[in-house]
């Protein structure tokens, strides 16, 4: 019976991604010292920054958990040079990570551009929110009683020049509308800009540099002239072939890496009509055939999210087209089958 990938698995970190974690969340801190305010437009107190743009890069690359890590590191490093007592810390660690968990997490479902753009929108709509009501109940009156003394005219005064008609009784209506809604906005707005224009090229560095290189070895090259002989020359490499073996594919498109799984499957007696799983990643014939197509993945965390990873280890047989795009999580030993095309019908096979 064949049925197709629906499981989600969890993640691990290796050495290297606990490295790019680290680059990242160093980047993330230069950002952070690197405040300017837009006095003109808000209050002197409002800093902008975009220091959740190395964060989001991370939650979309690695998952957001890693940029949460992400933004709680680069807050651990500013808390000694903190000015407000860790309140203001305290706001951006919650603000960055709620932004970098909301978009990470939806990301995360279906890495697409469309579902980037909506975790990016459903992150700042969350940040907003989040920074509204630490600003109502926490930052703003733990300011006017630790640095004001309780003196709410002070700081009704320095926002005067911006909302002249703001009084101690409608300070807030003044203030979280006009002030902090639009500037979280506002920094959202930028930060989600240079993500969602870099950060395909950027996590493709990143899975390059975190990914193994897979070393082919072969032992024996065959020639096929027509797609029967691809059949048969593939049903007898399926006689030598044990549970638990992995077998990678290696060949451009058109090669003939279905027609070679087709005759693995007729090998290990499945009469099942087989399919290359394009859309569904991955097809499971009764547990004794896991055949794979990670042609539209683009990482092999990617493929432990969806649970891809579980099947290596389930006793069956994996034969996986384009294992090139999820060598950081393939098992260490591998069957390697390189197709090559020579001309028309004919197919350079090395076993």
């Amino acid at each position: 019976m064949k049925t197709n990938l629906q499981k989600q698995n969890t993640k691990y970190f290796t050495a290297k991604r606990l490295a790019i974690i680290g680059i990242l969340s160093a980047l993330s801190f230069v950002l952070y010292m690197l405040n300017f305010a837009l006095p003109f437009a808000f209050p002197s107190f409002l800093e902008l920054n975009i220091a959740d743009f190395p964060a989001l890069i991370g939650g979309f690359a690695l998952g957001p958990v890693a940029g949460v890590i992400i933004v709680l590191i680069r807050t651990l490093i500013k808390l000694p040079f903190t000015s407000t007592m860790c309140v203001g810390e305290l706001a951006d660690f919650l603000n960055g990570a709620i932004f970098v968990l909301v978009s990470g997490l939806t990301y995360k479902r279906n890495k697409t551009k469309k579902t980037a753009l909506i975790s990016l929108v459903l992150g700042s709509v969350a940040t907003v929110i989040c920074a509204s009501l630490f600003n109502r109940f926490i930052s703003i009156p733990f300011y006017v009683e630790f640095f004001f003394k309780g003196n709410w005219e002070t700081i009704v005064n320095i926002c005067k020049p911006l909302y002249p008609n703001a009084t101690v009784d409608t300070f807030y209506f003044y203030y979280i509308l006009l002030a902090a809604i639009p500037f979280n906005a506002l920094r959202c707005l930028i930060t989600s800009l240079l993500t969602f224009l870099v950060y395909k090229r950027v996590s493709k560095l990143i899975n390059k540099f975190s990914s193994k290189n897979v070393e082919v070895k072969t032992e024996k090259i065959v020639l096929s002239n027509s797609y029967e002989e691809t059949l048969e020359i593939a049903k007898e490499y399926a006689k030598t072939l044990q549970k638990g073996d992995v077998v990678l594919l290696f060949g451009d498109l058109g090669a003939g890496k279905t027609a070679f799984t087709q005759g693995i499957a007729k090998g290990l007696g499945i009469t099942e009509q087989i399919t290359s799983p394009t859309y569904a990643y991955m097809n499971d014939y009764s547990g004794v055939l896991y055949h794979y197509d990670c042609y539209r993945l683009t990482s092999g965390e990617q493929a432990e999210a969806l649970g891809l990873c579980d099947y290596f280890y389930a006793g069956g047989i994996c034969v996986i087209e384009w294992s090139e795009n999820i060598s950081s999580v393939l098992p260490k030993a591998c069957k390697n089958v390189i197709i090559t095309v020579v001309d028309e019908n004919t197919r350079r096979i090395e076993l």
